[in-house]
């Protein structure tokens, strides 16, 4: 497991690669690339303000640069002004860059279990998740079961977290509605969740705790079995209709003799 996701820290360090090239580029001279690492970051999260910050500090490099060359040649007040910058700049935008490196490999893991949609910032967008809670999105169901499933040390309850993610992506990606639906009849997965995620977090280990925590394990494969033959049911109905569909294809080919008996 990772510093920030499930996966492993090699994967994360390697998506972080960039930001760790950022960091031991350093001149005291306006040609760093933390604004171009951010503007990746941000084009592969799909964070809008993380592209904003972005060319602001593009546009802060690219005056630093113009005072480098208008001033260079002589060691003046502006050129000294123009490298202090330069400092400035750097550890602004670097400091930047590791403040997201947290949220942004969330993003990266939740874009490979559903396809992301942009938003405004990660912080905005976890405020509004909250004030929702009421009204679960496919988005918010599958951040929520990934939250879970890092907080959660049990790797039973792991087990049942991924096959309900993979059923829901799979039932979200034949059918939109019947995926909303899904949200209706099985939100109270996250409920389960977050009763076990308390119980952890007491850190007590009486039977009571111990007992409420099998129970709740229980509830959890249970729902994930039920959710199961949910996704197989909603599949089965829809062979069946394209079955029927093609059957009054076939009959119509055959009354109109374009296709013999």
């Amino acid at each position: 497991m990772g510093w920030a996701t499930k996966k492993n820290k090699t994967w994360e360090v390697r998506h972080l690669m960039w930001t760790f090239t950022s960091i031991i580029l350093f001149f005291p001279l306006p040609v760093h690339i933390h604004p171009f690492v951010m503007m990746s970051q941000a084009s592969k999260s799909k964070v809008r303000s993380w592209y904003v910050i972005a060319w602001a500090l593009l546009m802060v490099e690219l005056a630093l640069f113009g005072s480098f060359v208008f001033f260079f040649g002589a060691m003046s007040q502006g050129m000294l002004l123009t490298l202090g910058g330069s400092v400035v700049s750097y550890i602004l935008g670097n400091g930047l860059l590791l403040n997201q490196a947290k949220p942004y490999l969330k993003r990266l893991e939740l874009g490979e279990v559903r396809q992301l949609t942009w938003i405004g910032s990660v912080e905005r967008q976890q405020r509004l998740e909250l004030a929702q809670a009421s009204m679960e999105s496919p988005q918010s169901f599958v951040t929520k079961m990934l939250h879970y499933r890092k907080e959660i040390n049990n790797t039973n309850i792991h087990q049942h977290i991924d096959r309900i993610i993979r059923l829901f992506h799979l039932l979200e990606q034949r059918d939109m509605m019947e995926a909303e639906k899904f949200l209706v009849r099985h939100g109270t997965v996250i409920n389960v969740l977050r009763q076990y995620d308390e119980l952890e977090n007491t850190r007590l280990h009486n039977q009571v705790t111990i007992d409420s925590k099998v129970k709740l394990e229980s509830v959890l494969a249970q729902a994930a079995t039920a959710i199961e033959q949910d996704v197989t049911n909603s599949i089965k109905s829809s062979l069946l209709d394209v079955s029927a569909e093609s059957d009054v294809y076939i009959q119509t080919l055959k009354n109109r003799n374009l296709l013999k008996e």
